[in-house]
């Protein structure tokens, strides 16, 4: 049996074939992923865990059953990651954007959700798409593009 997931646990994502990287388990189903990638078999969780994030998404509940995803342990959350974040939402064939924030959508403007995430849980293709994006410069395919934090 699959352990449950809880608030505070932190993973190992062996997201290429040399490097791997860090996230947490945060309140209302958000994983925040640490700004660090390693090769090494030693890492310090403590230092990790202060680091900045890259990105704070919904993932799909697929992901944690690869083998590429390893249970490290469970850290009480930094004050700064209790917070829980909005996300935007347009529905398709829609002309107007929604936020979702507190558990529900309320109608909003575009320029209302300037640097929110996109409400999806992501697989673990697009994670990886998105760290090596992230960390190593590499092109974005078009569909991971527009769901990411979108700017002017």
């Amino acid at each position: 049996m699959a352990k449950k997931k809880k608030v505070g646990d932190i993973y190992r994502f062996d997201f290429d074939e040399k490097y791997h990287c860090y996230c947490q388990i945060l309140e209302a189903n958000d994983v925040c992923f640490f700004d660090f990638y390693s090769d090494s078999e030693d890492d310090d969780i403590d230092r990790i865990v202060i680091k900045n994030e890259i990105f704070r998404i919904w993932l799909d509940r697929d992901c944690f059953k690869s083998s590429k995803w390893k249970f490290i342990c469970n850290k009480e959350l930094l004050e700064m990651r209790k917070k829980v974040l909005n996300k935007y939402n347009k529905p398709i064939g829609s002309d107007y954007y929604q936020i979702y924030t507190n558990g529900k959508f309320i109608r909003a403007k575009r320029e209302d959700c300037i640097g929110l995430e996109y409400t999806a849980a992501w697989t673990e293709l697009g994670v990886t798409q998105r760290l090596n994006y992230s960390f190593f410069g590499k092109e974005l395919p078009s569909h991971v593009k527009k769901d990411i934090p979108f700017y002017n």
